[in-house]
């Protein structure tokens, strides 16, 4: 199967004539100029499409290491003056952002993540959430996310953090048993881990989130299931799962990592399934693709509901098919465009403060491939969809390709992801694009 394996494709400028780095988006990534986001956001407010709901998502890049096995946009940071600028830069950007579709809207989602948001200071914190609440409303009806690292993270911050009205917290996993660390980063040992999930519960945040990375260079399905049998014990609120890609064209320093190390899709799929299995028998329930939680989540509530809804942050109960990512290399998402800012901060802040918004690439869709991509993301919701939506000529294309893959089946009048497609479509899905590579292919 191609794991990304166009992605080195040249691509002309679209609307711009700025250069852009390897893509990020897939093969249709182009150019784009700070006008053509401009546009995107004047059309969905015309639209009314942020009265529906929107997202947003702060990035912050900075960390104290580059790790090997890093597959973000990140920045090594020593200096406070450099996050101090950023934080500067960050209320310009939304300031570009809210004085076109208005501020204060009350957003749905706010999830702050990284790069180690927790590296910031309390000081520094305080200011960024400051700058969130001069641009729009964030109300007890927020689902509010921040992303920490258990080994930057003290009783004090997360005191702090919850303070500032952040409800869930999340954090990365790679390695978890400290015997088989690697040096590939985000690796916590079990002991560290407990100490902040105690620390955490204390403090009385809502969830916990685990994003677990598997399909590690080296990994086996027995290092896999050794590390959901600690993870478990731990019983966080949800675990999000995703495999890891190596992609040494847009992360330089992957080259460090032997691609003979790396599983192959097959093994993957055993290591998603060893996930499956132990989860469901540690009592928590699959929720669409990749998710899994207690059976009194929101989330499993909201699937049983027919209201799940699945974006770039994730899965949430919450109405929300925009988000608008602001920071270095912020990916926003909008019905007609699927944008990224520049991933180089000089550039990034020189759009900034030349009053220009920092997108510099992205997809226009046009309104047939934005009604297909809104069918792909329904099944990966609610792992069905009417057959009625598959009648034109384009969506009968999908749903024949989607059929012959084995990852759905049309049925009365419906059509249904397949027991093994459930599996597949993990592993098939970009998770840049939000999309599926298959559907983008269509």
């Amino acid at each position: 199967m191609n794991q990304k394996g166009s992605l080195a494709r040249t691509v002309p400028p679209l609307a711009s004539s700025r250069a852009t780095t390897t893509p990020i988006l897939g093969e249709r990534e182009l150019a784009i100029g700070h006008a053509d986001f401009s546009n995107a956001l004047d059309t969905a407010a015309m639209r009314g499409d942020f009265d529906k709901g929107v997202a947003l998502q702060v990035h912050l890049p900075f960390c104290a290491t580059r790790c090997v096995s890093c597959d973000r946009v990140a920045e090594v940071a020593f200096d406070p003056s450099a996050i101090d600028r950023y934080l500067i830069g960050l209320g310009v950007e939304l300031s570009l952002i809210t004085d076109r579709i208005g501020r204060g809207r009350p957003l749905a989602q706010l999830q702050v993540g990284g790069g180690t948001p927790s590296m910031l200071s309390g000081s520094q914190l305080a200011r960024l959430s400051a700058v969130i609440d001069q641009h729009f409303s964030v109300g007890d009806d927020c689902e509010t996310v921040f992303e920490i690292s258990p080994d930057r993270t003290s009783w004090t911050q997360l005191e702090l953090i919850k303070g500032l009205g952040f409800r869930n917290l999340r954090l990365e996993l790679r390695e978890v048993d400290a015997s088989a660390q690697q040096g590939l980063g985000r690796s916590y040992s079990p002991e560290l881990l407990h100490d902040m999930l105690s620390n955490a519960r204390q403090v009385n945040f809502e969830s916990i989130t685990f994003d677990l990375v598997y399909g590690l260079p080296g990994q086996s399905v027995k290092a896999v299931r050794d590390s959901l049998r600690i993870i478990t014990e731990m019983n966080p609120s949800q675990l999000l799962c995703r495999p890891f890609v190596r992609d040494e064209q847009r992360f330089v320093h992957q080259r460090g990592i032997e691609s003979y190390l790396m599983p192959s899709v097959a093994e993957k799929m055993a290591m998603f399934v060893a996930i499956v299995d132990r989860l469901e028998d540690s009592g928590y329930q699959w929720v669409g693709i990749n998710s899994f939680v207690k059976p009194d989540h929101p989330l499993s509530v909201a699937q049983a509901e027919g209201h799940l809804v699945r974006n770039r942050l994730g899965y949430s109960n919450k109405p929300t098919r925009i988000v608008l990512g602001v920071g270095l290399g912020a990916v926003s998402e909008m019905p007609n465009l699927l944008s990224r800012n520049e991933v180089s901060l000089d550039a990034w802040h020189g759009t900034l403060e030349g009053n220009e918004h920092p997108s510099c690439a992205g997809i226009q869709f046009t309104a047939t491939e934005a009604k297909k991509r809104r069918l792909v993301h329904r099944l990966s919701e609610s792992l069905r969809a009417p057959l009625a939506e598959f009648e034109s000529a384009e969506q009968q294309e999908l749903l024949n390709k989607l059929q012959k893959e084995g990852l759905v089946k049309a049925e009365a009048d419906w059509v249904r992801v397949t027991d093994s497609g459930r599996f597949k479509l993990l592993q098939l899905w970009d998770p840049e694009s939000g999309d599926l590579r298959i559907a983008n292919s269509a």
